[in-house]
């Protein structure tokens, strides 16, 4: 019997790189277990670097553009809309999918504990003031990359502030993100998030 398998988030996804000796490449021993078990198809959600598509055989991606859209819809549409990429990697996945102004951010980030610094803004950054600004990125944590990029967004004369997230991490109700009130609602699937906040919305994947 051939069987498939609908893993929308892909577990270990950030742990795609080795920078140090003693670092352990997590995602290859992971997508080695799940190649091992021959899936016909293995469909995956807007997963987080192209290691992993790299790493998963017969591997198929569905883009998040439905709920970007579905996000754009909550939050009044497109007027007075600008995007918001938290780096250069997310600008690249995700300006295609909005054909809307975008500006990006440039993360300061200390190698060693991973920890952000701050977070300088490119792009258009004229369409910032008195607009809607909604973030996009695929994966939150605590949320620590969302909290400077709306410090800074709020420091540029942001009106208002939305991020979705693909996959969003139970942690994420810990972090300032949330506590700072910056962001006024987060978007999110059901990938990976259980919890329950009147400020999180959670779209079912299918």
């Amino acid at each position: 019997t051939e069987l498939s398998l609908d893993m929308p988030y892909i577990p270990n996804a950030r742990q795609d790189r080795v920078r140090a000796q003693e670092d352990v490449f997590t995602l290859k021993y992971f997508a080695e277990v799940i190649n091992w078990l021959n899936f016909e198809s293995v469909t995956v959600l807007d997963p987080h670097s192209p290691v992993s598509e790299a790493l998963i055989d017969k591997i198929q991606v569905k883009t998040p553009e439905t709920f970007i859209w579905k996000t754009v819809e909550r939050i009044g549409g497109t007027e007075n809309l600008t995007m918001f990429y938290p780096d250069e990697g997310a600008c690249k996945r995700y300006s295609g999918m909005v054909k809307l102004p975008y500006a990006f951010g440039i993360k300061n980030r200390d190698w060693e504990t991973g920890d952000i610094r701050g977070l300088d803004v490119s792009g258009m950054t004229d369409c910032i003031r008195g607009r809607k600004i909604l973030i996009i990125d695929d994966i939150s944590s605590r949320g620590g990359t969302f909290y400077f990029s709306a410090k800074k967004l709020k420091e540029l004369g942001a009106e208002e502030i939305y991020l979705y997230v693909s996959h969003c991490e139970n942690t994420i109700l810990e972090g300032d993100v949330l506590k700072s009130g910056l962001i006024r609602k987060v978007f999110t699937t059901n990938s990976i998030f259980t919890g329950k906040d009147e400020r999180i919305e959670v779209f079912d994947y299918e």
